[in-house]
């Protein structure tokens, strides 16, 4: 062979040879795994073992379920007898959901349709003992299904799961490049070269306006970077590509078919579904994309209004569907951000506390018209209260952090004022109907018969004129929202239909889904604030202090278009006692939401 051929070869193969070796001292000088060898071991090692664990979880739930049959045949509460048996439910979906190191089971498998139906029969039990047989039936067809090992579903799995398929190879992928000793000690400079030379925040991040500076140049030379606005690339492409109802799109899922059928199913359970799509903060503020000035005459944004979140809201609103339109009042309240501040972080994909909190009373407004009208009947009367105090959090912005600037300090940690919420029991209440009779048998027998004068002053101590006793009851009483019950009963403490109340504790908000009938499914837009710094202040906890009702959550970053509705299946129990579901999402999920679209089956 030619020496410069040879030569030629040699180099090339150290090039490639290179990358994985500096991977490989990293993950031997250090704990983590030498992820090379997870192909290897995900072609013939991860599926026997697996294929044990799920034979394992098997057993153990056969075992579990056994003894829970005998302990309710001997009378023991169902619940507390079937909190074994859920756990080892959840142990076997944990096994049989992780078919190796990068794939998950497909929801559209049987297995994935049987753990879910034994897990709805399970939570179902406590309340309908006749679907007891069909339980049984369920749990003993899987522990036969899974409960040995079975060298075909191996094969199987590694066939339609493996490492030449799609799934496996690009979660592969992806985990590499995150880790990559290499990538990770040269990419940040690379990037941060690119940001001083060109301004480029990076493939993640469009540059926006700065400031009050709107037009050609904003963001670049003429003014420091922390004041600069940044978007995140899929919220300025959600408005620039074609809507995904239009026939251009025609490969992706149909957002408005899953939205149907999701409503029908809820239907189906007696819940009434409420649609919320979030504007992107491209929507609201397009003027520091575009450089157009919305101050000046006839160039007002009306963006907004015209994006395909709106234009597809509308449509769902024309079709029947319960909806709530935020694009309106965050557009509206645009005219006052010079005096209460910007309705969404500089860096940040994300609202302000101020949105969050406007959002709030927006979704509330539109849940008591629909008491109003009927469309929603609640059975439970309020039974907590909640006041909010402020506080002050550190807010680093995703987008931010997404360009891998701020490991430089190019953009600066920014301030929110939020107003976290608090939860005000309400322990005791006493039910005046039944304590009146007692309490005028009490007056009778303290009053000498015949003396009528005498009751009448003791059922009721302050005669219409006796502007004393008034003020002197309404002193005795606590303001708030007991006064009122508090004053009438010392003013007639034999009234007959009336409650009295007792504020007691204070403690920090939460999901109660026990005593909550509405259910809000949510992604990052619900989780911010909410979980996060300074908690309890996003806009979940603000909706249900204006409804005054306990609500629960369940929120997925990303994943509201489908993994939220698949973390709903998965624990279908969550809607005992529901009547409304809130479902939030942000208008790019519409298009490139996390799995798409897919129907998910209850």
């Amino acid at each position: 062979m030619n020496k410069k051929y040879l030569i030629s070869v040699i180099v090339f193969s150290v090039l490639l040879l290179v990358p994985f070796g500096v991977q490989a001292v990293a993950d031997l000088r250090g704990e983590k795994r030498f992820q090379p060898f997870d192909i290897f071991k995900d072609v013939v090692y991860t599926p026997i073992v697996r294929e044990k664990k799920v034979a394992a979880a098997a057993d153990s739930l056969d075992v579990k379920w056994r003894a829970a049959r005998e302990a309710i045949a001997a009378g023991a509460e169902v619940a507390d007898a079937l909190e074994p048996v859920v756990s080892s439910l959840s142990d076997l979906e944990a096994a049989v959901l992780s078919v190796n190191t990068y794939a998950e089971l497909d929801t559209s498998e049987a297995r994935y349709k049987s753990l879910k139906l034994a897990d709805t029969l399970l939570s179902k039990l406590e309340d309908e003992p006749e679907s007891f047989p069909q339980a049984d039936s369920c749990i003993k067809a899987l522990v036969a299904d899974l409960g040995h090992v079975s060298l075909w579903r191996a094969f199987l799995d590694v066939k339609h799961y493996g490492v030449w398929t799609s799934r496996y190879l690009r979660a592969f992928e992806n985990k590499i490049d995150d880790e990559s000793a290499i990538v990770l000690a040269l990419r940040p400079k690379y990037q941060l070269a690119v940001w001083n030379l060109f301004s480029d925040p990076g493939e993640k991040v469009v540059l926006g306006a700065a400031g009050d500076c709107i037009g050609a140049g904003c963001g670049h030379d003429t003014a420091a970077a922390f004041d600069r606005w940044l978007f995140y690339r899929q919220d300025v492409e959600f408005l620039v590509q074609p809507s995904p109802l239009d026939v251009r799109s025609a490969k992706l899922d149909n957002p408005v078919k899953a939205i149907e059928k999701f409503r029908d199913q809820l239907k189906a359970k007696g819940v009434e579904l409420l649609v919320v799509i979030t504007p992107g903060k491209p929507s609201i503020y397009t003027e520091r994309l575009t450089g157009s000035d919305s101050r000046v005459a006839g160039a007002e944004n009306v963006a907004g209004l015209q994006s395909h979140g709106k234009k597809i809201l509308d449509s769902l609103t024309r079709a029947g569907f319960n909806t709530v339109d935020l694009y309106t009042p965050l557009l509206a309240a645009k005219s006052r951000d010079s005096v209460d501040g910007a309705l969404y972080l500089n860096d940040d994909t994300h609202w302000t506390p101020r949105g969050a909190e406007l959002a709030a009373d927006v979704i509330a407004k539109k849940v008591r018209e629909m008491v109003d009208a009927g469309t929603v009947k609640f059975r439970g009367k309020d039974t907590v209260r909640y006041i909010a105090t402020d506080s002050i959090a550190d807010r680093m912005g995703d987008v931010g952090e997404m360009s891998g600037l701020n490991k430089f300090g190019v953009f600066k940690v920014q301030k929110v004022t939020g107003h976290v919420v608090m939860q005000q029991n309400i322990e005791e209440r006493i039910d005046m109907a039944q304590s009146s009779a007692n309490c005028l048998d009490s007056l009778k027998r303290e009053c000498p018969k015949g003396d009528d004068s005498c009751f009448r002053v003791k059922r009721n101590p302050c005669d219409e004129e006796d502007m004393a006793c008034v003020r002197a009851l309404t002193k005795s009483c606590p303001k708030g929202s007991a006064f009122d019950s508090c004053y009438h009963v010392r003013m007639n403490p034999c009234e007959e239909n009336d409650s009295l109340y007792y504020d007691t504790t204070v403690t920090p908000f939460k999901d109660d889904f026990r005593k909550s009938e509405i259910l809000i499914l949510g992604d990052s837009f619900s989780r911010i604030y909410q979980t996060d710094s300074p908690v309890n202040a996003g806009w979940i906890a603000h909706f249900a202090k204006n409804v005054n009702r306990p609500v629960a959550s369940i929120v997925s970053d990303g994943g509201a278009s489908t993994l939220v509705r698949e973390k709903l299946a998965r624990k279908a129990s969550v809607l005992k006692g529901k009547k409304l579901l809130i479902w939030e999402f942000v208008e790019r999920d519409l298009r490139f939401g996390a799995e798409g679209w897919k129907d998910v089956d209850f």
